[in-house]
């Protein structure tokens, strides 16, 4: 996948969401909810990113080693 079209994903994963907040917006009358509102969704972009930017993720280099995989002892 080239640099556009993770772009592409990145913005269109987000695309709803946004479209929600933008509908939703003008019902808001709390400034504490909206700024609730407008972390939630940046929280939400940000793990976006990072989560198509990187791609897929390795193998956990932190799980347990079976005895197999020790080798002999």
């Amino acid at each position: 996948m080239n640099t556009e079209e993770k772009v592409d994903a990145i913005f269109e994963s987000m695309r709803e969401e946004v479209k929600q907040f933008v509908e939703q917006e003008s019902q808001i009358t709390s400034s504490t909810e909206y700024e609730e509102r407008v972390l939630e969704l940046s929280k939400q972009f940000a793990l976006g990113l990072i989560a198509k930017s990187q791609g897929k993720m390795p193998k956990s280099r932190n799980s347990k080693k079976s005895v197999d995989k020790l080798g002999p002892s």
